[in-house]
């Protein structure tokens, strides 16, 4: 598809960047951390499996979280 996907540990998402933006677009986490199912706590690395599901080491929660996601 193009995109990158990066993980920020500064504010704890995973944020994508579409090829040709300027700015990338969060797709992951909240702006604080937390161990919700929604957040993340120094997510650290991240993968991707056939179906476009997105696996995020979350290191300080001791987990690593699925998502599944939009890949567009």
């Amino acid at each position: 598809m193009g995109n990158i996907y990066m993980s920020n540990v500064g504010s704890h998402q995973i944020t994508r960047w579409s090829p040709g933006a300027i700015k990338g677009a969060p797709v992951v986490g909240e702006k604080n951390m937390g161990s919700g199912s929604t957040q993340l706590s120094y997510p650290y690395d991240l993968s991707f499996d056939r179906q476009g599901n997105l696996y995020v080491v979350d290191i300080l929660n001791d987990r690593i979280q699925k998502f599944v996601i939009d890949l567009d």
